[in-house]
């Protein structure tokens, strides 16, 4: 049946139903047809319909409400007049006439409002284009319901796309009635926010504010700038890149400052002959995958001095103290991985290890035909250790290393006995090796061997609903696992570049129990205590007087959903001393967020760092960490932001406090639509 003679049918069907005393459910949609309208009055003439009073209609994937719709069966033509209501998918379009073609799915709407959650639009003129694309001009954006709205943009032709993002020019930012930034062209993604404001006082900044806005460029690609006023230390400007496609992400990210005190924090010989008026970072990440098994993995970091990250990023410089510079390109299969890694030093005032290296590993594998498995690590590389300058504390050295280790295991079940014997034999190669051996050429030969041994033993403990789950099952693994090592090189006559050169004789067993506690959740097998405890014997002690090593324990204890246990640490039972310790213990839940960690490390620092978020999307929320060291009575950091949502705004006041009697307040802007973009606690 056409679509015309179906328009007719159904109208006059309709018709009949609302002439008629009889009362019939009428269904609200028809899903094998386009099209579907419902009115108290219902008019035909030829091809032309005409519908008023309380009209409704889905045609295609719209629907609309209007006072009156009046249509042509055969072009697709629609006419909608009075109170309308637009709607297609997330889109919502509210007008007094409308001029629409269902065929073609295009049309010419006159001034109108858009709701495109979190986003509220009002068009002088709006037109769809296409199916996929409104063109929108004079249009106004923002996140705010109010007449007069905190925050909004204002653009003079723009067009909504795939209802995702927005292409606009001549786009104006406003802050109230203020203009505050002007771009001549916009792309933005409807669920990202576009500015963060920040200001405040601090010990060494002086008053400042933080001004970032976030432009999208493409679909793939969004610009980031930042200009940072700061009362003490001058004008610093920034300019970023951040792109995603489907098979790369990455991020570049440039400031400078021409710093009016740059010895505010550090005031030293040392810290004058490093650190000058010019302040500036660059920094470049980018990830590339070309399968799912070969991708290049890039990271560089190009610093003015040593501090600039300090000063001016401090979050930064709390998570990475020294940046990384390096290029890694990997393959890898079920059989073979490799890599061809770059690590060069950008920046002359840190120490470092360059090397340019490639790396083949063959898995294990089993060797066809017989019951061995095979496995092998190989790499070459060109190494140089080289040390910060001005006043390096030992002259820099370099050599090129070959090295390949060589495992055959043969596991085997005896009982209920888990055995895996194996053999290795690993050789290493240096075309220099350290003075005191003469330097020159050498080969260092490890051959080895060992045997894993281990057991499961299971025992369902509980079949009862308990506070951990439904039900208790013990699991419990001993194991040992002997190693035995004779290397032809010690360590003192080698140069020393990382763990490779450290190797030495080894004789030992690993002796260990693991303890695995299980119930279940959500008709879900969840881990209730994961517990392992090893130590070693030491047959070869290196001269020490010990016979056994530390007790190491690794732990991973979800409690409940909510409580999680982590615990790794290192108890020496011949002296009582605790070398290591760390703990973290965290609770998760929608409007509690709280975290305690301490980290423990024998005469140097017994540091605990307590976190709480409160209320994250409330009204009114509270966010706080903190840093103390309780072996020297020091109170490195601690912090105290809450925020208040108001309207279509959230604002931000917090304060910081870092060692060495340095403050910083702080008072945020931004939109509560977007509470990815808030200021966190470590400003």
């Amino acid at each position: 049946m056409s679509r015309a003679k179906t328009f007719v049918a159904l109208g006059l069907w309709l018709g009949t139903l609302a002439a008629s005393a009889v009362e019939l459910e009428v269904p609200k949609e028809i899903p094998d047809e386009p099209f579907d309208i419902q009115a108290a009055k219902l008019e035909f003439t030829n091809d032309t319909v005409i519908a008023s009073g309380g009209v409704t209609g889905r045609f295609e994937n719209v629907t609309v409400r209007a006072d009156q719709i009046s249509g042509n069966t055969e072009t697709g033509d629609l006419r909608m007049e009075g109170d309308i209501q637009f709607e297609r998918g997330p889109v919502v379009w509210q007008g007094t006439e409308l001029d629409y073609n269902y065929l073609t799915q295009t049309g010419n709407f006159g001034p109108s409002a858009l709701n495109f959650e979190p986003i509220l639009m009002s068009v002088d003129h709006v037109e769809r284009v296409s199916t996929n694309e409104y063109m929108l001009r004079g249009a106004t954006f923002t996140t705010c319901p109010r007449a007069a709205p905190h925050f909004h943009v204002r653009a003079k032709e723009a067009r909504l796309v795939d209802e995702k993002y927005l292409k606009a020019k001549g786009v104006t930012v406003y802050a109230g009635k203020v203009p505050v930034l002007y771009v001549p062209y916009w792309r933005q993604k409807l669920e990202k926010g576009v500015l963060t404001f920040k200001a405040g006082f601090g010990s060494e900044w002086g008053a400042y504010a933080l001004l970032t806005a976030t432009v999208p460029l493409s679909e793939h690609l969004e610009s980031i700038t930042d200009l940072n006023l700061y009362s003490r230390r001058g004008v610093g400007v920034g300019q970023g890149f951040d792109w995603e496609y489907p098979n790369a992400v990455g991020k570049f990210a440039a400031f400078y400052l021409k710093d009016q005190d740059p010895y505010a924090k550090f005031d030293s010989p040392e810290s004058r002959e490093l650190i000058g008026e010019d302040r500036y970072r660059f920094k470049f990440e980018h990830l590339q995958r070309f399968t799912d098994e070969f991708y290049l993995n890039t990271k560089l970091n190009y610093l003015s001095d040593p501090a600039v990250i300090e000063e001016f990023f401090k979050p930064e410089y709390r998570q990475d103290a020294q940046p990384e510079n390096y290029a890694s390109l990997v393959y890898g299969n079920r059989y073979v991985g490799s890599e061809a890694f770059a690590n060069k030093r950008l920046n002359d005032f840190y120490s470092n290890t360059d090397r340019m290296e490639y790396s083949i590993d063959l898995y294990r594998t089993k060797l066809a035909g017989t019951p061995f498995y095979f496995e092998s690590e190989n790499s070459v590389a060109d190494l140089e250790r080289v040390f910060a300058e001005p006043n390096p504390p030992a002259p820099n050295y370099d050599s090129a290393r070959l090295d390949s280790k060589n495992t055959l295991t043969l596991p085997r079940r005896w009982a209920f006995l888990s055995l895996v014997p194996r053999a290795t034999y690993r050789a290493t190669y240096y075309t220099d090796t350290n003075a005191l051996n003469g330097g020159g050429e050498e080969t260092r030969h490890i051959p080895g061997a060992g045997l894993e041994a281990s057991f499961q033993a299971t025992k369902v403990l509980s079949e009862r609903e308990r506070w951990y789950g439904r039900g208790l099952r013990h699991k419990i693994e001993p194991y040992a696992d002997y190693s035995y090592e004779d290397a032809s090189i010690g360590p003192t006559k080698l140069l020393q570049f990382d763990e490779v050169d450290a190797l030495r004789d080894e004789n030992r067993i690993q002796v260990g129990l693991r303890n695995v506690l299980q119930t279940k959740r959500d008709n879900r097998v969840a881990r209730f205590i994961d517990l392992d405890l090893y130590t070693y014997y030491l047959a070869e002690n290196h001269g020490s007087s010990k016979n056994f090593d530390s007790l190491f324990i690794d732990a991973r204890m979800p409690l409940t959903p909510r409580w999680m246990i982590d615990a790794e640490g290192e108890v020496d039972w011949n002296t009582g001393r605790v070398p290591f310790f760390n703990t973290r213990l965290s609770y998760d839940r929608d409007d509690v967020i709280l975290g305690l960690e301490h980290l423990y490390q024998d005469g140097m620092q017994s540091l605990w760092t307590p976190r709480f978020d409160l209320f994250p999307e409330a009204k009114f929320s509270l966010e706080g960490f903190a840093r103390y060291n309780d072996r020297v009575n020091d109170l490195e950091e601690i912090a105290l932001i809450g925020y208040m949502n108001y309207c279509c705004m959230r604002y931000g006041l917090g304060y910081h406090f870092y060692d060495n009697n340095e403050h910083r307040v702080m008072f945020s802007i931004g939109l509560s639509a977007f509470p990815s973009a808030r200021v966190k606690s470590s400003f």
